[in-house]
């Protein structure tokens, strides 16, 4: 007995074919760039706010809440976060001639003792501002009471980056405060907001 097998002819791709897996892989990738392009633009997205008073101006990220009721000049907080809410501050503080920033950095700490929970600082090193001038930079922690009603008896710890200057007869302190779990990831923001910092 005799088994005969038969084969189809497989039919390749035709020219049309190819060019059009080339030309949908092409659409996929310029799509994907374009969505990344447009997703940068959202997040890193500014607006601008201006104290002549103080004369200070600055670039804070646009859909952060701007507060300026309080004893700072302003501050604004990403009020998407769950939990303690992402803040870039800045505060003026009038100083003495032969005031120095370990002077401001000392009456901080002694300020926020007695009133942060927990407080205790990190580090205290140089900082270098973006138009060369030495600053200092201190950093802390501290853990905030402040919680919503479905997470009470929940606290979170807060790390606290200050970068304190003198500038005109006065002090100024802008501050970034976030969980500690994000800290490490919103810095670069912070850097970008002290970068367009005018004072």
């Amino acid at each position: 007995m005799q088994v005969v097998e038969i084969i189809a002819e497989s039919e390749g791709l035709t020219l049309r074919q190819r060019w059009a897996h080339v030309f949908t892989i092409l659409v996929a990738i310029v799509l994907l760039l374009l969505g990344l392009n447009f997703r940068n633009r959202v997040v890193n997205a500014v607006s601008f706010y201006e104290s002549p008073a103080a004369g200070i101006s600055a670039f804070y990220p646009q859909n952060w809440l701007l507060d300026t009721n309080g004893d700072y000049v302003f501050r604004v907080r990403d009020m998407s976060r769950m939990g303690f809410k992402t803040t870039f501050q800045v505060s003026v503080r009038p100083v003495g001639a032969d005031a120095t920033e370990r002077n401001i950095a000392d009456r901080l700490s002694l300020d926020r003792f007695p009133v942060l929970t927990d407080y205790g600082i990190l580090a205290d090193d140089v900082y270098v501002l973006p138009d060369s001038t030495p600053a200092r930079a201190l950093s802390y922690r501290y853990t905030n009471s402040e919680v919503g009603p479905f997470l009470q008896g929940v606290p979170n710890v807060v790390v606290g980056f200050d970068v304190l200057t003198i500038s005109g007869g006065q002090a100024i302190i802008i501050t970034y405060r976030a969980d500690s779990t994000v800290f490490e990831e919103e810095f670069p923001r912070f850097e970008t907001f002290v970068r367009r910092l005018q004072f």
